[in-house]
């Protein structure tokens, strides 16, 4: 699975940069349950969905 790295971004509504949140350890997702990272796998979709609603909203004007 590859993940997305968006990097930092300006939000123009609060006006400031926003940077992600660093990546956990590899060892702590392996200690994962499947439970977990489908939850997990399941906000990273939402989120990239989010995202793609906004950017797609923002070039159109």
């Amino acid at each position: 699975m590859t993940e997305m790295n968006i990097g930092k971004w300006y939000d123009p509504i609060s006006q400031r940069w926003i940077v992600p949140r660093e990546p956990l350890a590899a060892t702590a997702s392996s200690s994962q349950s499947n439970t977990e990272k489908t939850l997990e796998s399941r906000r990273r979709d939402e989120a990239r969905r989010i995202w793609e609603l906004l950017v797609d909203c923002c070039a159109q004007r």
